[in-house]
């Protein structure tokens, strides 16, 4: 991660990944976003993901290149025009960015800002807040072993400390 940190950039889709506990067995913590007053929970890194995924769907941003194909139509899943003909809705903000990115996780906080939905994944930055490192991304693979490791440096930072 590069130390080009001290600035969060505004994006309206910027999550707060709060991270509470990090383990092999269990992730859990809670994401902040702008159009929820209160925090999305989560148990497990991949459930924040699909969470995170679910946000970008309902807004429409950033846009997804490809979509995901079935034979078989899900009740109650298809989005149809609004009243005005848009596709989808309008998601209002109900928390101010600045409030959103000031949020801090027990464990570590992590401001991820997806800037595309090229290819079948994300593409972005993410930083880590308490390091005030900043890193790019080119897939959510690639987001998850940032945390991943930046998790286990923590964690190998916290035990040398202990000692």
């Amino acid at each position: 991660m590069d130390n080009d940190a001290e600035r969060i950039y505004y994006s309206r889709n910027v999550i707060n990944l709060c991270m509470d506990a990090y383990g092999a067995e269990q992730q859990r913590g809670r994401l902040w976003s702008q159009y929820k007053r209160e925090p999305v929970p989560f148990t497990s890194l991949f459930e924040a993901l699909e969470r995170m995924e679910e946000l970008y769907d309902a807004l429409q941003y950033p846009f997804a290149s490809t979509q995901i194909r079935s034979f078989l139509r899900e009740i109650g899943k298809e989005r149809g025009p609004d009243e005005e003909g848009r596709p989808g809705r309008e998601y209002p903000l109900v928390e101010p960015f600045d409030k959103v990115i000031g949020h801090r996780g027990q464990d570590a906080t992590f401001i991820i800002r997806v800037q595309y939905r090229q290819h079948s994944t994300w593409q972005g930055e993410v930083v880590w807040a308490e390091a005030r490192k900043r890193s790019r991304f080119g897939s959510i693979l690639e987001l998850m072993k940032l945390i991943d490791r930046t998790m286990e440096k923590k964690t190998v930072c916290n035990s040398e400390g202990e000692d």
